[in-house]
């Protein structure tokens, strides 16, 4: 462990400087190609519930994770930088941090930041905070750049709008100054669902799809992005367009970015999803499950273009599936559906890894 240092880091970027009325907060900081990209608190008990922000996926990343938390157990911080920061007192957003606590503005509670893509203008950085026993109570989103705060302001939006709903976590509290926005919600134990744990995906899925509206794809938020991005372009192709944007449905909850990662599963079983930014309150069913499905493959699998062709498949014909197909009304078309989904993530969505990979299997599946 390196030795104790007042670093620079994102930690400046959430408080600023503190400034000689500051408090000082003691971190272990791990790096990712270089870059740090989590603080830990750090003693033992509370460094490893603080791991849980890092959503490990494949089976060396959550390994080396498991062997972090022994570590830190054991109170070394092999693989860490010792940091100090120093937050100023009256800084808004640590009274809005402490608030979730209930502490007093003088007692800063433990700390823990898991930041975001750095490359991406609409990083954002995820606080934990953690009660005066180091027993995480709250987790808040916070956004610096005007980009970070729109998605902060639209995940805010969709949570308040969709209040109560299943696998959908509470708005706990909202802050907003002229240097960052940020929302909180109560702190979910647990983990990301492994692939054995999939079989309780439709009943996340279920609760969500509203079997009292019916509506056309061409009435929802997500088709008529698709349609714009793709015009001009092929996409779809004019005729299979035309046909699917008349074709009715029950209409669900849209995530827009579903993922293992990107889910709870507490110790009782309960899923929850998080990360709503992308969420849609009229969203098009199946596209959540695809999603799901599809970038588990690409993203932790690794899947070839020939396996992901066939994920696809079996998910199709999956008995769980068809049943969620004919209680949605897409059955008969829900194959041209996962097309369709994929042509969203790649061409209105363009995320930062597995684009090529989401090209390739759209190319492979518009094959007769």
């Amino acid at each position: 462990m390196r030795p104790a240092a007042a670093a620079e880091g994102f930690w400046n970027e959430l408080f600023g400087p503190g400034g000689e009325e500051g408090a000082t907060v003691r971190l272990r900081v791990l790096r990712k190609q270089g870059r740090p990209f989590l603080a830990l608190p750090p003693r033992g008990r509370a460094a490893v519930a603080a791991l849980s922000l890092y959503p490990a996926q494949t089976g060396r990343a959550r390994a080396a994770k498991t062997l972090l938390g022994w570590l830190l157990r054991a109170g070394a911080g092999v693989g860490t930088e010792n940091v100090l920061l120093t937050i100023p007192r009256a800084d808004p957003f640590l009274e809005f941090l402490c608030s979730l606590t209930g502490a007093g503005r003088s007692e800063v509670p433990g700390l823990a930041v898991l930041a975001g893509n750095p490359g991406s203008p609409g990083r954002r950085f995820v606080v934990l905070v953690l009660d005066a026993h180091e027993r995480p109570v709250a987790v808040a989103k916070a956004g610096l750049s005007e980009p970070a705060k729109a998605l902060v302001r639209k995940e805010r939006s969709f949570l308040e709008a969709v209040a109560g709903k299943p696998g959908v976590p509470k708005l706990r509290g909202t802050f907003q100054s002229s240097r960052l926005e940020a929302l909180a919600l109560d702190y979910i134990a647990g983990d990301s669902p492994r692939p054995r744990q999939d079989g309780a995906l439709p009943a996340l899925l279920w609760p969500w799809v509203d079997a009292k509206r019916t509506v056309t794809l061409s009435e929802t938020p997500q088709w008529r992005r698709l349609e714009a991005a793709v015009a001009g372009s092929g996409g779809l192709g004019p005729a299979r367009a035309e046909r699917l944007r008349a074709r009715a449905l029950h209409p669900a909850l849209g995530h827009g970015d579903l993922a293992p990662w990107n889910i709870k599963v507490s110790p009782q079983g309960r899923w929850t999803a998080l990360d709503w930014e992308r969420g849609e309150e009229t969203g098009i069913a199946g596209w959540d499950w695809f999603h799901y499905v599809i970038q588990r493959a690409i993203l932790v699998e690794h899947r070839s273009v020939g396996g992901l062709v066939e994920r696809v498949k079996e998910l199709l014909n999956s008995a769980p599936f068809q049943r969620y197909a004919a209680h949605t009304g897409i059955a008969g078309f829900e194959g041209e559906l996962a097309l369709a989904c994929l042509l969203y993530s790649a061409e209105v969505i363009r995320p930062a890894e597995g684009l090529p990979q989401t090209r390739e299997l759209i190319r492979a599946l518009r094959q007769p």
